[in-house]
């Protein structure tokens, strides 16, 4: 007899209140190399079978305590092993006690293979007989667990892969369905329903697709794999019908095949989906859903219809300096406040929304007029640049932007968006703060002129090119002109005077910015100490470039050109914008120092459009702060602009500094700003930049007109 699969003996319970009996078997057994175990009445036997599990039980019927058949019948009740063979032991003893209890022998017999015998041998035993009789139970049981092994496993592969089996009697039109699946066994109240029935409970969207899949794999044998959502209760499953129509015998009459339970599979894939198209921290679509539905907008909207579209795209202008202020969980949430400000302000059901890289986000519309476009991207412009609430501050954040408009500069997404993003980019390098699209003339002229100054620019400060003009500044209380701000020009000697937003860029690049920025630095020294010796003490604001801000030898350039001019260090102001002021803190506090102590003047230019803290204004040595001309030219219409310049002239107050509004262009403003408390102004109200001679002659004027 050859052993188990797992290479040990078979193990055989032998059961018999006798114990020569047992001693007997024990050895046939034996012999054939079968593992023996005993035990001496049935209450033995169940105690044996659950602790040692024998692959087969030998059970004598008459025995005390407890009877062979209720031993089997216990047996099966607490082990649960169908497959487990018992055969029963019966001498004629038994037989004659059976009968005379009146019962009939096989009513007897019949009654034990109910309560779980096997088989039956009799005694005497025929040990050939029994031998072989056990050889077959083994084989049997052996089998009958591979089968019930079988089962379990498909059952367990059914359960785990959401499978179960369906039918449809094409005689009958009755279908018909395994109730397997959790969820799916109240999905109609019998297991075999007409069809029409089952159909019932398909979604509306899907039922005439499944009627249409079902019709063709009867009419025209086609397989039908087919997806749709059915309602059991109030709960909705999505599940996948595979099946074919037979083609043999009876079942040509049936359409057969499984259906599967792939609700969480379709949930979890559509997570998926959902995550491959949108920014995680936003909740925006990314660059390939906005691109996917800037090339649906445009396909799908008629070319009779009138109109144009919008593509705007909006970089955040220094981004890493919010990570190195903020961190990166800080940043992270000024992003979500902008997506949010971005979607309250569009409206998207006409277009759409997303950030298509790490601080830039794209948009498009549909307007009804090429003319609006501006109008649109300076509304949502203003929009952004308006504060931001962090940590109970107030963060301000500066944005450059393109926009390109369809069909006048391309026809297709990509042209649209690549025509955007190089405005953006000529945006940022001129300071601008939006630009619209360039067409290829202009983006020919363009780069043809600046490869031309890019040249010119590495003679042009040997060949004194440039030169200075001075915008001047009025104090409200004094109602004259106290400073001015020098600014650069360069007259080329092709195309004029340029104007620096052709050419500060160029030299930042070919860091030219460090010779020039030298020479502006001398020549205002120069300057200032001419009106200090006409008796015109006049603040020269000198701005410095973040290049000339990271120089090691910044402060002795200062210090040498103001004791060549012999000019009072307090005369220069040295005008720093906020964001090159954060990009290293410790470093801007220790030079700030430096200039104060030495008698120079501070001012932060362009407050308002990067990252507002009141504890680095705190830390900062400043004396002047100087509002972006973005809060002014609205301030007599914007509530929150007056607001915005209301809160900054309180905050320089409480810390004994100036306030100087750029950009007045309008006596209302001028008054507003007044009213408001701002200390001095600046703009074309005042005057526009002008020559050192032109300067003169204004305040030659006003004290004249004073006099009189």
């Amino acid at each position: 007899m050859p052993d188990r699969a797992d290479n040990f003996p078979y193990r055989l319970l032998v059961v018999d209140d006798d114990a020569s009996t047992r001693l007997v078997l024990r050895r046939v057994l034996a012999k054939h190399g079968y593992e023996v175990i005993e035990a001496a009445n049935g209450q033995e036997a169940i105690e044996q079978t659950l602790a040692l599990r024998p692959d087969l039980v030998l059970m004598d019927v008459m025995m005390p305590i407890l009877d062979g058949f209720s031993a089997c019948a216990q047996i099966r009740l607490e082990d649960g092993d169908e497959s487990l063979p018992i055969i029963m032991l019966t001498g004629a003893d038994d037989l004659e006690s059976i009968m005379l209890t009146g019962a009939d022998d096989l009513e007897s017999i019949e009654s034990a293979f109910n309560a779980g015998a096997t088989d039956f041998i009799t005694k005497p035993i025929n040990w050939t007989l029994l031998t072989q009789r056990v050889r077959y139970a083994l084989r049997s049981g052996q089998l009958n667990r591979e089968v019930r092994r079988s089962r379990l496993r498909e059952a367990s592969v059914r359960r785990i892969a959401g499978l179960g089996y369906w039918q449809w009697n094409l005689d009958t039109d009755q279908i018909s369905w395994t109730d397997e699946l959790a969820g799916l066994d109240g999905l109609l109240p019998d297991k075999t329903s007409p069809l029409v029935r089952f159909l019932d409970r398909i979604h509306d969207d899907d039922r005439r697709r499944l009627q249409v899949a079902l019709e063709r794999a009867r009419d025209m044998g086609a397989r039908l794999d087919h997806e749709c959502r059915i309602l059991v209760g109030d709960r909705e499953f999505v599940i996948r019908l595979v099946g074919e129509r037979g083609t043999q015998s009876e079942d040509i009459h049936q359409l057969y095949g499984v259906f599967q339970d792939v609700t969480e599979t379709r949930r979890t894939q559509a997570m998926v989906d959902y995550l491959a198209l949108h920014d995680e921290l936003t909740g925006l679509g990314n660059r390939r859903l906005f691109m996917r539905q800037l090339a649906e907008s445009l396909a799908l909207r008629p070319r009779s219809t009138s109109g144009v579209l919008l593509v705007g795209v909006l970089d955040v202008s220094r981004f890493g300096r919010f990570n190195d202020i903020m961190g990166q969980t800080g940043a992270d949430r000024l992003l979500t406040m902008i997506s949010q400000r971005l979607t309250d302000h569009l409206n998207v059901q006409t277009g759409g929304l997303g950030r298509i890289g790490g601080d830039e986000f794209a948009f498009f519309l549909w307007l009804d007029d090429e003319e609006d476009a501006p109008r649109r991207f300076q509304s949502l412009f203003h929009s952004l640049t308006l504060p931001y609430k962090c940590d109970g501050q107030d963060v301000f954040v500066s944005f450059s932007g393109g926009y390109s408009v369809f069909p006048r500069d391309g026809q297709d997404a990509e042209a649209l968006l690549a025509k955007s993003q190089a405005a953006q980019r000529l945006a940022r390098k001129q300071g601008r703060g939006f630009l619209p699209a360039e067409t290829d003339e202009q983006t020919t002229r363009r780069q043809s002129l600046e490869s031309e100054l890019e040249r010119d620019l590495y003679t042009a400060l040997v060949n004194r090119e440039f030169f200075l003009l001075y915008q001047p500044q009025m104090a409200f209380n004094q109602g004259k002109i106290s400073g001015v701000e020098a600014l650069i020009r360069w007259n080329h000697p092709r195309l004029g005077v340029l104007s620096p937003m052709l050419f500060v860029g160029l030299l930042e690049e070919t860091g030219l910015i460090n010779d020039v920025g030298a020479w502006v630095i001398q020549e205002a020294c120069r300057q200032a100490a001419i009106w200090h010796q006409q008796g015109m003490d006049l603040r020269v604001g000198v701005n410095l470039s973040p290049r000339q801000f990271l120089q090691d030898d910044l402060f002795d350039t200062v210090e040498q050109a103001a004791r060549a001019a012999e000019v009072p260090p307090s005369l220069i102001e040295l005008e720093i914008t906020e964001s090159l002021a954060m990009q290293d803190v410790d470093h801007t506090v220790k030079l700030l120092q430096r200039f104060r102590l030495a008698g120079f003047k501070i001012a932060v230019d362009d407050f308002g459009i990067g990252h507002s803290s009141l504890e680095y204004l705190l830390r900062f040595p400043i004396d002047v702060i100087k509002i972006d001309r973005a809060f002014v030219m609205d301030i007599t219409s914007r509530v929150g602009d007056r607001a915005i310049v209301r809160a900054i002239t309180v905050l320089a107050q409480a810390l004994g500094m100036m306030v100087i509004a750029e950009g007045v262009e309008t006596q209302r403003q001028s008054d507003f700003l007044e009213a408001i408390g701002v200390t001095e102004i600046q703009g074309y109200l005042i005057g526009k930049p002008m020559s050192a001679a032109d300067i003169e002659a204004m305040i030659h004027t006003a004290r004249q007109s004073t006099r009189h």
